[in-house]
């Protein structure tokens, strides 16, 4: 889309005073300045543009309560996101950001975070602050550990750490308190971490793909509440034969219990 385009829909979306803006696949490379003006909007659509520069404009919207900016080319978010106390929902997914601001943990409002495959080495300690967050996904990044802080989520019921380089979780892990699924799917664990037996909520945890050799029989009594336990592609492969009645632990590899369950289905 032309630039004279993309400045014709925003003075349309201020002159009828939209509460949300669409503007993605537009291959913007800058936010234009005008978006500034806007401070009606609560949704914000900038995904898959070419943005380079952290949206700065995007403060000045005190009402903005969803924020979409995946598929650009940011390397950092603005430095005073904490700003934008009504946000509920935001989405930098597919962004070389490798960090996020500490300031993300200002957002204290915020129910759905997602930073997929933004090569992020870490999170910030800031993140335990979000109280109010239920959904959090930071898969198919290059974390190694994840702050203590991400036990303070009371409220977290859905957490994606899929595709990271994790080979153990905080103790903290286990005041997830309201926390119904886990991914921990493509990481280096050697073993399930303890906490995740002690979780009361957790119903379902993914850890394909690791390099689980066992599972200790003191640690069964704790998962027995849940509905799924997948350990599929790991080198514990083997059901020992006193592992009667626990079928909702996965074990060996995901094509062959694909074609079983079509088999007996």
């Amino acid at each position: 889309m032309e630039t004279n385009d993309v400045d014709e829909l925003l003075a349309e979306c201020e002159s009828k005073g939209s509460e949300w803006l669409n503007i993605s696949h537009r291959e913007l490379v800058v936010l234009p300045a005008s978006v500034s003006k806007l401070t009606h909007l609560k949704r914000l659509l900038l995904n898959d543009n070419h943005l380079l520069l952290p949206p700065s404009e995007i403060l000045h919207l005190e009402k903005l309560e969803e924020l979409v900016l995946d598929g650009n080319q940011l390397t950092v978010l603005p430095s005073a996101m904490g700003s934008l106390r009504h946000l509920t929902f935001l989405g930098v997914n597919r962004n070389p950001l490798t960090v996020l601001p500490e300031t993300v943990g200002d957002l204290a409002e915020l129910r759905e975070f997602w930073a997929a495959a933004c090569g992020l080495i870490s999170l910030p300690s800031s993140i335990g602050q979000l109280g109010q967050l239920r959904k959090l996904g930071i898969h198919d990044n290059r974390i190694a550990a994840v702050p203590s802080e991400l036990g303070f989520l009371r409220r977290l019921q859905w957490l994606n750490l899929a595709g990271n380089e994790l080979q153990d979780i905080p103790e903290t892990m286990n005041q997830l308190e309201a926390l119904v699924f886990l991914n921990l799917d493509r990481n280096h664990f050697r073993h399930v971490p303890k906490p995740l037996s002690d979780m009361a909520s957790l119903q379902v945890l993914s850890m394909k793909s690791n390099r689980i050799g066992s599972l200790e029989d003191d640690m069964i009594l704790g998962f027995a509440r849940m509905t799924k336990l997948d350990l599929r592609e790991n080198p514990f492969k083997d059901r020992p034969p006193h592992w009667k009645g626990l079928d909702f632990i996965l074990l060996g590899n995901v094509k062959e219990i694909e074609v079983m369950d079509m088999f007996f289905s």
